[in-house]
């Protein structure tokens, strides 16, 4: 439980417990939130701490907008990131306060994002550096918004569908707007009764994607059915094969690739190379379709020649090549020796490092 120093910082905190003078005499109950009119009575008492609930917030942004800025990348990307971050931020929240925007406004944003990241995709191989869940939902609905369109583009579908795809991403978990932040934003493990709640940004998506002018039945279907896999262990309907949407399919993709790749409250993130490992398993096991895997990891492998990494041994090294029939182990340099993962079976690239 948090404890906070008396001061006037304290104003607009709400206590965690009740407070008590040395005589035993009740000066504050539990819940009160703080005025200033409280602060002076309390110095009084001689009460320097007191216990305050925690505030459930994402962060204000300022934690990755200082890593984006020190990293070696192009200044005007790392600009229009910051600023679509920022966009996204006022806009999902908007939701709690004001009622859902327009779908006009969610796609100009994406879309002024999207069209830098289109020059510059080597952006996003600094993306899965960066430390911390500051701004995770709100990052990772602009993530997922580019890898999508980044995916239709490897499968050569057309401008329209490729636009769509950067839509239907950037929009999929605007459903956890309407989940409690106790849950959504737990550092721990769900109870199975919260992870019930949990699933249904899913329904609150489609149901909030359907309810924009301009929208479409398929951009709605995209928010339900991210989750779906090919061999009916998704959620929330449990359909199978031909039963999701290719566009779904793409999206569920995209989706636990940067899910797996990213700090989150409670889970730290691996490299891209164990996420696409994950993924390649899954679409062997059925789940997901292995075409989109395939031509998405094959991809995304490529962008990390060059880049430095840290095995699961601790060792630092540089990633030198990858091997077309398993791009998932790359030629890998430590410090003058060369390592080919295809043959050290027991190590792999456990987080990039730049």
């Amino acid at each position: 439980m948090p404890q906070a120093p008396v001061d006037f910082s304290l104003i607009g905190r709400v206590l965690a417990d009740d407070v008590f003078a040395d005589t035993g005499i009740l000066l504050l109950g539990k819940n009160t939130t703080i005025t200033a009119a409280h602060v002076p009575v309390l110095l009084k008492q001689r009460i320097r701490e007191v216990n305050v609930v925690q505030v459930l917030s994402e962060g204000t942004g300022e934690l990755i907008s200082s890593q984006l800025s020190q990293l070696e990348a192009d200044e005007e990307i790392v600009a229009a990131y910051v600023k679509a971050l920022d966009k996204t931020r006022a806009l999902f929240d908007q939701i709690d306060h004001e009622g859902t925007p327009q779908l006009e406004e969610f796609s100009d944003l994406f879309f002024e994002l999207a069209d830098q990241s289109t020059k510059n995709l080597g952006f996003f191989r600094s993306l899965y550096v960066l430390e911390g869940a500051d701004s995770y939902t709100y990052r990772h609905s602009l993530n997922v918004g580019v890898l999508c369109s980044l995916i239709a583009r490897l499968l050569k579908w057309d401008e329209e569908r490729i636009a769509f795809m950067g839509t239907a991403g950037f929009l999929h978990d605007v459903g956890k707007m309407r989940i409690p932040k106790e849950i959504l934003l737990k550092p721990g493990k769900l109870t199975d009764e919260e992870f019930m709640i949990m699933k249904k940004h899913t329904e609150y998506g489609y149901e909030m994607i359907k309810s924009m002018e301009g929208s479409s039945e398929l951009l709605a279907l995209c928010a339900l059915l991210h989750h779906e896999r090919l061999d009916g262990t998704g959620y929330p309907e449990q359909r199978i094969g031909e039963e999701i949407p290719k566009e779904c399919q793409v999206l569920a993709v995209a989706d636990m690739f940067d899910a797996i790749c990213s700090d989150r409250v409670y889970k730290g993130r691996t490299s891209p190379f164990e996420a696409a490992q994950l993924l390649w398993k899954e679409a062997c096991d059925g789940a997901l379709d292995i075409e989109i895997v395939a031509q998405f990891v094959r991809y995304i492998a490529l962008l990390y020649i060059g880049a430095k990494a840290r095995l699961n041994n601790g060792e630092e090294v540089e990633v030198i090549l990858i091997h077309a029939d398993e791009p998932m182990r790359p030629l890998v340099r430590r410090s003058e020796e060369f390592v080919d993962l295809r043959f050290e079976r027991k190590l792999t690239i456990e987080k990039m490092i730049g």
